[in-house]
């Protein structure tokens, strides 16, 4: 046990202390800050241009020969930034469009048509639109009024509002998809990253021999162990200190956001804490899986090959996870959730989007915690047996047969 601590110690300060470690860090850290603080520079600059505008109104002409616009109130609600002139001649209006006189001009045909003037056409362009929101709105009044039709009643009618409530008895899945989601790709994303830095870790100490010193001081249990744990809190660490930058820097900058986030930030308890359980035996199942592999292989160069089968089944759960998202009562999800290699994420989704019993979730962590045990120890075996391989890297079968020999 005392080595399995001086390992464990010794691997999380160097990992800590990597020069990459604390830079992408740091890195991330200042983004998540700058990333939460945009919406504010653009609001401040937003607003000022917004009071530029309203002290130099811009111009719009318009003719209306047929006199169809008869309630004004209308276009001044639907365009306050603009000073609006009526013409009575129509060259008038494209001539002061096309010398800059006036930003924008609208000769109105009858009723329900009109030809706008521009000097610059753009995609970002509503004015045309907004106008025939007007010009519509405009007919909808005249013609209620020729029929006599009380024009404020039947407004009334069309915009009357329907009130419901949600009475949820069970698990608010829609409401839990988008943080579900998030710590779904956070997960994924740890064990795709920390755990091939364990690989290639021990590939290294392969390659320059330091293993072979490593097994002759400590116990293949030890190593094995102490290297994956270390792994895993270096990861833990760095995700925790990324996560609480992105958070803080939210809540400094969460007005300028309109605290659109704030809804998704209420996770519940029971859901944190079977992530946690989950996700922290996944990452480990797998960080023995791959600590093992890289113990197989001869050159660091080897790894990112020999590991490829195992994060295509991360990836393939990932996947399936996703789906579970999707349906979390079908015939997938139940099992998904059961099986080790997949449980460590689908359970989380099962838990955090539909209603699963506590008998559930205690089979499928005991099944779990058993499985990552099993592969810390089989890890162990092949890592004691990757110290007296080298040239190419062994293939499964041997593997296999590195296994079924006795030390």
């Amino acid at each position: 046990m005392r080595s399995f601590f001086t390992v464990l110690r010794f691997e999380f300060n160097t990992m800590v202390k990597k020069r990459s470690f604390l830079v992408s860090t740091l890195i991330i850290v200042l983004g998540s800050f700058l990333l939460m603080s945009l919406p504010g520079l653009f609001q401040s600059s937003e607003s000022s241009d917004s009071q530029v505008n309203v002290e130099a109104d811009k111009l719009m002409l318009i003719s209306d020969k047929q006199k169809v616009l008869n309630d004004k109130q209308l276009l001044k609600e639907q365009f306050p930034d603009y000073k609006i002139k009526f013409e009575s001649e129509d060259q008038a209006i494209r001539n002061a469009i096309e010398l800059g006189k006036a930003d924008a001009g609208f000769i109105i045909h009858n009723a329900q048509s009109f030809t706008y003037c521009v000097k610059n056409s753009s995609l970002t362009d509503m004015t045309s639109t907004h106008f025939s929101d007007v010009l519509k709105k405009n007919y909808e009044q005249t013609e209620l009024k020729r029929l006599n039709y009380n024009v404020e009643q039947i407004e009334a009618i069309y915009h009357a509002e329907i009130m419901s409530d949600t009475e949820i008895l069970g698990i608010d899945g829609a409401g839990n998809y988008f943080y579900t989601y998030i710590l779904v790709f956070l997960l994924y994303m740890m064990i795709i990253v920390y755990g091939n830095q364990i690989a290639v870790g021990v590939a290294s100490e392969k390659s320059n021999r330091a293993i072979e010193i490593l097994t002759t001081s400590c116990s293949p249990n030890a190593l094995i162990f102490g290297k994956v744990i270390a792994g895993a809190l270096a990861g833990v660490l760095q995700t925790a200190i990324i996560v609480g930058s992105v958070l803080v820097a939210y809540q400094m900058n969460a007005g300028a956001l309109n605290h659109m986030l704030d809804p998704y930030l209420q996770i519940p308890s029971g859901v944190l804490a079977t992530f946690a359980l989950f996700g922290v035996l996944g990452y480990l199942l797998f960080s023995f899986i791959l600590g093992a592999v890289g113990a197989m292989c001869s050159k660091v160069e080897e790894v990112n090959g020999a590991t490829l089968p195992i994060q295509m089944i991360i990836i393939v759960v990932f996947i399936l996870s996703v789906i579970v998202l999707q349906d979390p009562s079908g015939t997938l999800a139940k099992v998904m959730m059961y099986l080790p290699l997949s449980s460590w994420m689908c359970m989380f989704v099962n838990v955090a989007v539909s209603s699963v019993s506590t008998l559930e979730i205690a089979i499928s962590l005991t099944l779990l915690a058993i499985s990552t045990v099993l592969m810390g120890f089989v890890g162990a075996k092949l890592y004691r047996r990757g110290t007296l391989s080298y040239g190419n890297t062994l293939k499964f079968s041997q593997m296999l047969k590195a296994l079924k020999h006795n030390d």
